[in-house]
């Protein structure tokens, strides 16, 4: 019996659902090459970033913020001895809509939810620290603090990778929450309002803690930024979650 060759959206479509349910996804077929953007000029990006409601501050060193920047953290005061609490992944199946931003690494799409995003920079020079993992890209030494920028397609895809070009690539890193960690992205593709019908959500953490879900009309993966942060702060991979 001859089958009907899939469409790139159908594809896409069991490539995430496989990832959903932590089965081992098979390759989709490259219907189309991957596609490398040029930086968003300060028009461009003034405009896309006018969507998100919430105050946008020009700092030197064309650093651009979403959110209020996180303040200097105060001396931590000693606690008493408790035993340590379990961290546990919570299902993110929101009923109520509501904004993320979008962004491109590598010719994939990721969502954040805006309540889960901290600030958008432009990617500048970076220190370089030996002994960290591969998906490790360097330290952005900002004047209010520090942030630790994740190459994002190595962390994600490192399989598919052959060279380091594609950090010529990175223009943004992205924020997650009130870390201090940074996600390199090529590109920004502004904000949309979410129905929670427009999403596939993950229902328990499994293999890839990190996916929260998939938004399905973009084909691209919603992060689970409180999962992602705790992998990222125990150097784990996108390859090494929760089983």
């Amino acid at each position: 019996m001859n089958k009907k060759p899939l469409t790139s959206e159908q594809a896409l479509d069991d490539y995430f659902g496989d990832l959903l349910l932590d089965a081992e996804p098979q390759p989709v077929s490259a219907t189309q090459p991957t596609a490398f953007c040029e930086p968003v000029s300060t028009q461009q990006l003034q405009q896309l970033l006018d969507q998100i409601p919430t105050q946008v501050d020009v700092e030197p060193q064309a650093v651009i913020v979403i959110n209020a920047e996180p303040e200097p953290e105060p001396e931590p005061e000693p606690e008493p001895e408790l035993e340590p609490a379990v961290v546990t992944w919570q299902h993110l199946g929101q009923q109520q809509p509501f904004q993320a931003l979008f962004f491109e690494v590598n010719g994939m799409m990721f969502a954040v939810a805006l309540t889960e995003l901290g600030a958008i920079y432009q990617l500048g020079e970076l220190n370089h620290i030996v002994g960290r993992p591969a998906w490790y890209l360097g330290l952005a030494p900002l004047p209010q603090y520090h942030v630790d920028v994740v190459d994002t397609a190595r962390w994600v895809m490192a399989d598919k990778l052959t060279n380091n070009d594609y950090r010529d690539n990175y223009h943004y890193m992205v924020m997650l929450g009130n870390s201090q960690w940074g996600l390199a992205c090529d590109k920004l593709h502004g904000t949309q309002t979410l129905m929670p019908t427009d999403l596939r959500w993950r229902e328990q953490a499994g293999k890839r803690p990190w996916l929260a879900g998939m938004v399905k009309q973009k084909m691209c993966a919603l992060i689970h930024v409180d999962a992602l942060i705790q992998m990222l702060n125990k150097g784990l991979d996108v390859n090494s979650g929760a089983s």
